[in-house]
């Protein structure tokens, strides 16, 4: 049986109010993977963080697939 490869969805606050979630660079996911894990990662944050109004989103893509996600919050 194959070994379950684990991936990690770093966030990491750029400024007050402003975040990105990005995949690990040690073992990223597939590149098709990607925006399945960083939706799930943002999902998770936002649910975690209730009284956080988020402003904007912004999905950077390459070759077709999101790379990353920057959130902008009240």
């Amino acid at each position: 049986m194959p070994e379950e490869h684990r991936v990690v969805i770093k966030r990491t606050d750029k400024a007050t109010g402003w975040v990105v979630f990005y995949p690990s660079p040690d073992e990223p996911p597939s590149p098709e993977a990607t925006p399945l894990y960083l939706s799930k990662s943002v999902a998770k944050w936002v649910q975690q963080n209730p009284i956080i109004d988020v402003r904007e989103m912004l999905p950077l893509v390459a070759n077709g697939n999101t790379i990353n996600v920057h959130a902008w919050f009240d």
